[in-house]
């Protein structure tokens, strides 16, 4: 166990692998029998483990998925400090359970940047899967993952009061969303966020048309995470065939149960919680917009250029770069006051939530941009003058992105500690625990 109060469970400055976590699993199953065990929930598309770690033996369930994205591995530290508090606080009546990963596949592509300390580092073998390969979300839209099923059978099985869901990005702060009211998280969750060093996000664009109940934590609903997700290029209209209900947020709920979703930055960046009213906000949508129709514009004349000497059109990483590409064009319409954007200025526009879309109109470009380049990377020699150009444009614009948001790195611990410290006070007040 740590001696430092940020690295509770040992961290340090270290993102677990998937064996790794699963080695911490088993010997804390090997060492206390009669307290852990580890068992094989279910199996990815790939044969891969899903591999479900259960603390404790109370009659009340509380579930932490980690994994959920590819590219998000601060969950799988705050799984490791998670399950070593679960084992020396133990509740008679709460029983912790932890899926250690829900996509090991996409961690598998993903791996490369687990070790990253820089933004080009981590967008030199950045990976995210497609919207309808991403298991959280492809009930939603009427994709059937084993990987899915897997957690809504756990849930059905588990009735858990809780679950938990943690999430991270590349730059940004920390917020979170409920599917109840979490008013009474919002204090603990700011003073570790405080304790900590990491901002506390409050213009997210994923939390938009989301109910605030405090700085940086949200109350989720069906219909507004619909709307949101429609517009953002993770559910086109054709695509929301279940609408969020059938995915795994909201599943909880048909056993009285609620969900709560973490996030935590890698990067910190400041101006993300200025609450103050912004100026020009017309000006800078439409600036934004424009960023995004032209470097979709030259990522599609790309993949144009380089489709015929792809040795098929069909592979994980250019499926993955559909998604960010289609939002590229979505958000600019949406966006844009000359189009749809005027719906945005219809709501109180802060200084946070103008801050929070001009990092979303560096950050998607990069995403497709990244995953492009590692899919025509992997045909090699007739895509190379291709491949030249996405290195030149990924450089410049990861550099862009630099300059504007001046990323800080969180070191991993922190990371952990966060989401960590938010799971232990939601179960607190959820079951009045005490020492969370």
């Amino acid at each position: 166990m740590a001696t430092d109060a940020t690295d509770p469970a040992g961290i340090r400055d270290h993102y677990p692998s998937l064996d790794e976590l699963d080695a911490t699993a088993r010997k804390l199953a090997d060492r206390w029998p009669d307290r852990c065990r580890v068992r094989t929930v279910g199996t990815s598309r790939a044969g891969r483990p899903l591999t479900l770690l259960t603390v404790g033996r109370g009659p009340h369930n509380v579930l932490v998925v980690s994994g959920a994205h590819a590219d998000e591995f601060a969950g799988r530290a705050a799984t490791a400090d998670l399950a070593h508090h679960a084992l020396t606080h133990q509740h008679p009546d709460l029983a912790w359970h932890f899926l250690l990963c829900l996509d090991p596949d996409g961690a598998h592509l993903a791996d490369g940047s687990r070790t990253a300390r820089t933004l080009p580092a981590y967008f030199d073998h950045y990976y995210r899967p497609a919207a309808d390969e991403q298991p959280e979300w492809a009930p939603a839209i009427g994709a059937a993952l084993p990987e899915s099923r897997t957690l809504l059978d756990l849930i059905d099985e588990l009735r858990p009061t809780l679950q938990f869901s943690l999430h991270s990005t590349d730059v940004g702060g920390t917020f979170v969303q409920a599917t109840s009211d979490p008013a009474a998280l919002a204090h603990p969750f700011a003073r570790s966020a405080a304790a900590l060093g990491i901002p506390v996000e409050t213009g997210a664009f994923d939390t938009f048309r989301l109910h605030e109940s405090g700085p940086g934590v949200y109350l989720m609903t069906p219909h507004h995470i619909d709307h949101q997700e429609s517009t953002t290029g993770m559910l086109t209209p054709h695509e929301r065939t279940g609408g969020v209900r059938a995915g795994t947020w909201f599943a909880p709920q048909r056993h009285g149960g609620e969900t709560v979703l973490v996030e935590v930055p890698a990067w910190t960046s400041a101006h993300l919680g200025d609450t103050r009213p912004a100026e020009t906000a017309h000006h800078h949508l439409r600036s934004y917009a424009d960023r995004l129709r032209e470097r979709g514009e030259q990522l599609t004349a790309l993949l144009d250029a380089a489709r015929p000497h792809l040795p098929t059109p069909d592979t994980p990483l250019l499926r993955a770069a559909r998604t960010p590409l289609t939002a590229l064009h979505q958000l600019a319409d949406e966006w844009d006051p000359e189009a749809h954007g005027h719906d945005l200025l219809h709501t109180p526009m802060t200084r946070a939530r103008l801050t929070g879309i001009d990092l979303w109109a560096h950050r998607i470009p990069v995403r497709a941009a990244a995953l492009l380049r590692r899919a025509v990377r992997a045909a090699d020699a007739p895509a190379a003058p291709q491949a030249a150009r996405l290195d030149e444009l990924l450089g410049d614009w990861c550099a862009q992105y630099q300059r504007r948001f001046r990323p800080r790195w969180l070191p991993v611990a922190r990371q952990a500690a966060q989401q960590a410290n938010t799971v232990r006070a939601a179960v607190a007040l959820r079951h009045g625990v005490r020492g969370s």
